[in-house]
C-alpha cells in the first residue's frame, strides 16, 4: 500500500505551522487587508486558529480552513490593487 502525504495549504508546512515564506506573505497581506478592509483581518485569524487545534485530528480540513484564511485577507488586496489601478488610469 502506498500511503500519500496530505495535500499542504499555501505557506504551512507538514507540521501544521508556518513557513518563513508564509509567514511573510501573511503579514504583508495581513497588513493591506487591514488598511482595506479590517474585519477581513479578524475573519482571517480566526480561520487560522481553528485551523491549527484542527490539524492534529484532520489535516484535510485544516488545509480548507487555511485556504479560506488566505482568501479572506487576499480579495481586499486585490480588488483594492484594482481600484487603484482603475482610479489611477481615470487620473491621467
Amino acid at each position: 500500500m502506498s500511503e500519500t502525504a496530505p495535500r499542504l495549504a499555501f505557506g504551512i508546512g507538514p507540521d501544521g505551522s508556518y513557513t518563513r515564506g508564509g509567514q511573510a506573505a501573511a503579514f504583508i497581506l495581513g497588513l493591506f487587508t487591514t488598511i482595506a478592509f479590517l474585519p477581513l483581518v479578524v475573519v482571517g485569524a480566526l480561520l487560522y486558529t481553528k485551523a491549527e487545534a484542527t490539524f492534529p485530528a484532520d489535516a484535510d480540513r485544516a488545509r480548507r480552513l487555511v485556504n479560506w484564511s488566505w482568501a479572506s485577507i487576499s480579495v481586499p488586496v486585490v480588488i483594492g490593487a484594482a481600484v487603484s489601478v482603475i482610479v489611477a488610469a481615470g487620473q491621467l
